[in-house]
C-alpha cells in the first residue's frame, strides 16, 4: 500500500494515494530497457507483487507483441495483465489491432497509443471514435511542437487524449521547459488529459550525468499541471518544470490541496518509464512515500 509520511499540515494519505496511484507506466520494453519479453513479464510481476503495486498503470507494449505477451501470461500463470497498446503502425491500423487484441484472453485492453501521421485530425477522429465509444483511453501522439490551441480543441472534443514525448536517445528528441508548457497549458484550457513517454525516470528536473541530457521530472510535470490548470500561464507552468531543488519539489507536491490533486490527475494522466525503481526510490527519498 502506498501511504505518505504524516506530517502536520501537509498532504493526507489520501491526498497522496490519488495523486500517485496508477501513475506509471511499465515501458521496460522500450529503450533504454529493452528486456526480452518473457524477462520484462517477470520483472512485471515482480512490481505487481511489490508494496508499491499501486503506483503503477499498465504494461505498454506494441500490438504486434501482444500475441506473445499473451502467450507469456498464460504459461506463468497469471491474472490478465492490463495493457497499453502502441499501435505503432499509424491511425489506419488501429482497428485491426485493436480487433486482434480483444481475441486474447491474458490482456485486458486499456488504453492505445498511436501516432498521428499524415492523416488530418479530422480523420483520425473518425477513426478512433468506436474505441472512445468503448470508453478505452485513446491517446494521440503529436509533436511537442504542433500541439496547437486547435489541435487540443479537437482532440478534447472527439474524447480522445495526448501523448507527449519528452525525452528519448538523441538530445533533440528533449524539449525545454518552455517549450514543454505550451502543450501542457493547452491541455489545461481544454480539459485534455495527456501522458508522458520518454525521458522521465526521474522525480525532479536532472541532467544526466552520463548523456549530459536534460531531463524533466515526473514531480515537475506533475506541478505543472497544477500551475496551468490553476493560472492558464505560460510561465507559471515553465517555472514549476525549471525547479530543480527537490526540497522545493516535494514541498510544493505535498502542499497540494484536494482541488489541486484532483486537478493534476484529471490532466496528468500518467507517464511511461522501463526504470520502474528509478521513480520509486525517487519518492521514498523525498518522504512522499513509504511502504505501509
Amino acid at each position: 500500500m502506498v501511504v505518505v509520511r504524516a506530517r502536520a499540515g501537509f498532504m493526507t494519505t489520501a491526498q497522496a494515494e490519488q495523486l500517485f496511484t496508477g501513475m506509471i507506466d511499465d515501458a521496460i520494453l522500450y529503450a533504454p530497457a529493452s528486456l526480452k519479453l518473457a524477462d520484462a513479464v517477470r520483472a512485471h510481476v515482480g512490481h505487481r507483487l511489490s508494496w508499491y503495486a499501486d503506483l503503477l498503470g499498465r504494461f505498454v507494449c506494441n500490438a504486434v507483441r501482444v500475441p506473445a505477451l499473451d502467450a507469456e501470461v498464460a504459461r506463468i500463470g497469471l491474472a490478465p495483465v492490463d495493457v497499453a497498446v502502441v499501435v505503432a503502425d499509424g491511425i489506419s491500423a488501429v482497428g485491426a489491432a485493436v480487433a486482434a487484441v480483444d481475441t486474447y484472453e491474458h490482456v485486458r485492453l486499456r488504453s492505445v497509443e498511436v501516432p498521428l501521421g499524415t492523416e488530418r485530425l479530422r480523420e483520425a477522429r473518425r477513426a478512433l471514435a468506436p474505441l472512445v465509444e468503448r470508453q478505452l483511453e485513446v491517446y494521440v501522439e503529436i509533436p511537442v511542437v504542433r500541439v496547437s490551441e486547435r489541435v487540443a480543441h479537437e482532440l478534447s472534443g472527439a474524447g480522445l487524449r495526448l501523448k507527449l514525448r519528452t525525452g528519448g536517445t538523441n538530445v533533440d528528441e528533449f524539449q525545454t521547459e518552455v517549450e514543454l508548457a505550451v502543450p501542457i497549458v493547452r491541455c489545461a484550457a481544454e480539459l485534455l488529459p495527456f501522458k508522458c513517454t520518454a525521458g522521465l525516470h526521474r522525480a525532479v528536473r536532472h541532467r544526466d550525468r552520463g548523456t549530459m541530457f536534460e531531463h524533466h521530472g515526473f514531480l515537475n510535470v506533475a506541478l505543472a499541471a497544477q500551475a496551468a490548470a490553476a493560472t492558464g500561464s505560460e510561465g507559471a507552468t515553465s517555472e514549476a518544470l525549471a525547479e530543480r531543488d527537490p526540497v522545493t519539489v516535494a514541498g510544493r507536491v505535498r502542499a497540494l490541496t484536494d482541488p489541486s490533486v484532483r486537478a493534476v490527475r484529471e490532466l496528468f494522466a500518467s507517464f511511461g518509464t522501463g526504470r520502474i525503481p528509478e521513480p520509486v526510490r525517487d519518492l521514498v527519498a523525498l518522504g512522499l512515500v513509504s511502504a505501509a
